[in-house]
């Protein structure tokens, strides 16, 4: 992070990736976020589960793309969003991307704000408001949690 980033994110808070998936909006801690990029040329990968959408190359890398919209049964049609939120958990050894209809901003938002919630099935810290919006605050290890049991599902499954 830049200096400039960490004098921000200290006067005002903790930094956000601020996302849309299916048109609902969602936040990612920036420190657990390693790039944004374009959706490229994508491979598919027989009997994944629906949640996997395929995967690319990224940087010489395999990237496992996300559809969490798929995952959370949000509405929408299912198409391949055009951007890829490369996600940088501790300890994980795969490259997994959330897939994004947009990526708006890293805005610096206070602790403050984050209200916990009672039922999020692990999937997030909370919620913030975000002028007058309600915003879900996505944990990373959740989500590639909740993608390795998909992943061993579908495989115990076939």
């Amino acid at each position: 992070m830049s200096s400039k980033a960490e004098s921000l994110a200290a006067s005002e808070g903790r930094l956000f990736v601020l996302l849309q998936v299916r048109g609902e909006p969602f936040a990612l801690p920036s420190e657990q976020v390693r790039a944004v990029t374009p959706v490229g040329r994508t491979t598919r990968i027989m009997h994944a589960p629906r949640q996997i959408r395929g995967v690319m190359n990224w940087r010489g890398k395999v990237l496992t793309l996300y559809d969490l919209g798929e995952d959370l049964g949000l509405p929408g049609p299912r198409v391949l969003a055009p951007f890829a939120v490369v996600l940088a958990p501790e300890h994980v050894d795969v490259d997994v991307a959330v897939l994004a209809e947009q990526v708006r901003e890293v805005r610096a938002i206070s602790e403050e704000l984050l209200e916990p919630l009672a039922e999020t099935r692990g999937l997030s810290h909370g919620v913030i408001d975000l002028d007058g919006l309600p915003v879900m605050v996505l944990d990373p290890k959740s989500l590639l949690h909740r993608l390795a049991l998909a992943v061993v599902s579908a495989s115990s499954a076939g």
